[in-house]
């Protein structure tokens, strides 16, 4: 239950962002609105969302 209602915060921050967010900015993001979850929990539900942030290599 709680990773369903994280991945729907997950992707609401990942998609207000231009989709180009990483673990770690989406974690802070997170955090910083008041939801206190692990960055490895970040990870691993973005994993399975099949979502990742834009390294400056890749733009």
């Amino acid at each position: 239950m709680r990773d369903t209602q994280l991945k729907e915060l997950i992707n609401q921050v990942h998609t207000a962002n231009y989709r180009v967010y990483g673990a770690r900015k989406i974690w802070r993001e997170l955090n910083r609105q008041g939801h206190v979850v692990a960055r490895c929990t970040i990870e691993r539900l973005m994993r399975e969302m099949g979502i990742q942030g834009r390294s400056a290599a890749s733009v």
